[in-house]
């Protein structure tokens, strides 16, 4: 028994190359405590590992082996394609473990579920071959998923599926003016932060209201037409940074379980956050646009840089040598480094509407461009594009219903990659105007 935990040890402790990452180790450990000692000496136990990502069902195999021989059994990894309860039958097998493998979609998690199930012989049942000597036993583990395990996890593409799947998440009342992804709590789960003129809301992966918190009528300032800033990070006692066309200063709004409560004010308007940081600005007076101001610290002196006045910002989720893009009234696109250097692209390769987003869909380090259609008016469609490259289209959607006037990039479902939301202004079923979530991914998962 000390070999084995020796051994359990030195398979968390080793080389990087070849210790399976933290998660993977945890749940392990996790998943043999559940299964228990061996009872009455029945050892030996063929492990079948399940996932849709090989490289994660290879290494949490690994893992396994040590963990469960750490508990006192004589694991034998399944090899081949036998029904796996058969062949531990055939094999004189006591158990077999059989373990489904997966990331949570929008958890960040890694979770396993496994059957213990008996092989060896039921003697009280000669007359059924293929009775179990007692019922099987479900057992489950979860781990925190880190950077390794989410690359583990992460599936191909299926052949000849698009570069991303496009989707409704759901629907809000209102149009949505800001939009952001991010970890609003702190406690490492991706949500969606949407606001419209009448309220601010928390929303789940799948768009569930996790906390709502309602305007208050006459506190701004009239303006042409309503618009918003809004951020997800750092800004001193809460996560949520916004502010309202018309409002004399921006807000920070602190989520505490169910409640979104105020934790300080902002002397400037924050435009996006992402891997570089955050990013902030100034509404031009009267208007629901912005001037063109664009700084790295909130700084209520800060000058603009051109007469040209802005729709928006967006911010790379992981940074990047894009991390920043600023869309003009005008509809040019500006993109920008972590130090606001503007980057070079393609000339006129990317037109887009005013709902846009960056984020690294594909993991390559690069953000994409996930953006409505620059064609104003019916029909409306999603874009994404690949800024730097030749031909930067890398899809464009069939028709969408509505018009997308907001986006927000980060990882959503969990996979350790990035997807973007756009928000398309349609009109509800009691003839109100709504708003709903699309979300753009190229998590396989997702794949039709």
């Amino acid at each position: 028994m000390r070999l084995a935990l020796v051994a359990l040890a030195a398979l968390a402790a080793g080389p990087a190359r070849a210790a399976p990452p933290p998660a993977v180790v945890t749940a392990a450990v996790a998943l043999a405590a559940e299964v228990g000692p061996p009872p009455e000496g029945r050892r030996a136990l063929l492990l079948a590992v399940e996932a849709r990502a090989p490289a994660l069902a290879l290494t949490l195999e690994t893992a396994l082996d040590a963990a469960l021989a750490a508990r006192g059994y004589a694991v034998t990894p399944r090899r081949g394609t036998t029904e796996p309860e058969g062949a531990a039958r055939a094999a004189g097998q006591d158990w077999l473990l059989r373990v489904r493998a997966g990331l949570v979609p929008g958890a960040g998690e890694l979770a396993l579920v496994g059957e213990l199930i008996p092989a060896w012989p039921s003697f009280f049942l000669q007359r059924r071959p293929g009775a179990r000597a007692i019922p099987p036993r479900v057992v489950q583990a979860r781990a925190a998923a880190d950077p390794g395990t989410l690359l583990l996890g992460r599936e191909e593409r299926p052949p000849g599926a698009p570069f991303a799947a496009i989707r409704a998440l759901g629907q809000l009342p209102g149009r949505v003016l800001a939009l952001a992804i991010g970890d609003p709590s702190g406690d490492r789960r991706p949500a969606l932060v949407a606001v419209t003129p009448e309220l601010v809301a928390v929303l789940s992966p799948d768009a569930t209201a996790i906390a709502v918190r309602h305007a208050v009528a006459g506190q701004l300032a009239p303006v042409r037409d309503p618009a918003a800033a809004l951020a997800i990070g750092e800004f001193g006692g809460g996560r949520i940074a916004l502010q309202r066309a018309g409002a004399p200063r921006g807000e920070v709004l602190a989520l505490r379980g169910d409640a979104l409560e105020p934790a300080g004010t902002l002397e400037a308007a924050p435009l996006c956050a992402g891997g570089a940081g955050p990013l902030f600005g100034a509404f031009a007076p009267g208007t629901g646009v912005f001037l063109d101001v664009l700084t790295r610290l909130v700084d209520p002196a800060a000058r603009p840089r051109s007469p040209r006045a802005l729709y928006g910002a967006s911010a790379a989720p992981r940074g990047g040598p894009i991390a920043f893009a600023a869309l003009g009234t005008d509809l040019a696109l500006a993109l920008l480094g972590p130090d606001l250097a503007e980057v070079a692209a393609p000339a006129g390769a990317l037109a887009t509407g005013s709902g846009f987003a960056l984020a690294d869909l594909d993991g390559d380090g690069t953000a994409e461009l996930v953006a409505s259609s620059p064609t104003p008016g019916a029909p409306e469609r999603i874009r994404i594009l690949a800024p730097l490259a030749k031909a930067p289209l890398l899809l464009e959607s069939p028709p969408i219903e509505g018009v997308i006037l907001a986006g927000a990039g980060g990882d959503l479902t969990g996979d350790g990659l990035d997807d973007a939301v756009l928000a398309a202004l349609v009109t509800g079923e009691d003839g109100a105007p709504a708003s709903t979530l699309l979300l753009v991914t190229a998590d396989p998962r997702e794949s039709p």
